[in-house]
């Protein structure tokens, strides 16, 4: 599962090839399904162009996951040292 996907505004999914039962590759050697992650042989052969421009896709949305969770955190330091601000003995 993924555990910060309550903390970043897109959904939580794998891009790579399908497989297992309804999974995708979320790495080599790795099929994921909604509820777990597996071994899966199917998921190392990922050669080729096709492979190659999902994991460049895949690059992309976790760069653009990671700044909204890094701007999601920013906000809340700066929410914590407001707070310190108004109650310095806490």
């Amino acid at each position: 599962r993924c555990a910060e996907e309550d903390y970043l505004p897109s959904p939580c999914q794998a891009g790579g090839q399908p497989c297992g039962s309804g999974g995708r590759c979320a790495a080599p050697g790795i099929c994921c399904t909604a509820e777990t992650c597996a071994m899966d042989a199917g998921c190392l052969d990922e050669g080729g162009d096709g492979a190659q421009e999902a994991a460049e896709k895949n690059l992309t949305v976790l760069d653009g996951s990671a700044g909204d969770l890094l701007l999601k955190l920013m906000h809340l330091a700066n929410r914590q040292q407001q707070q310190q601000g108004k109650h310095p003995l806490l």
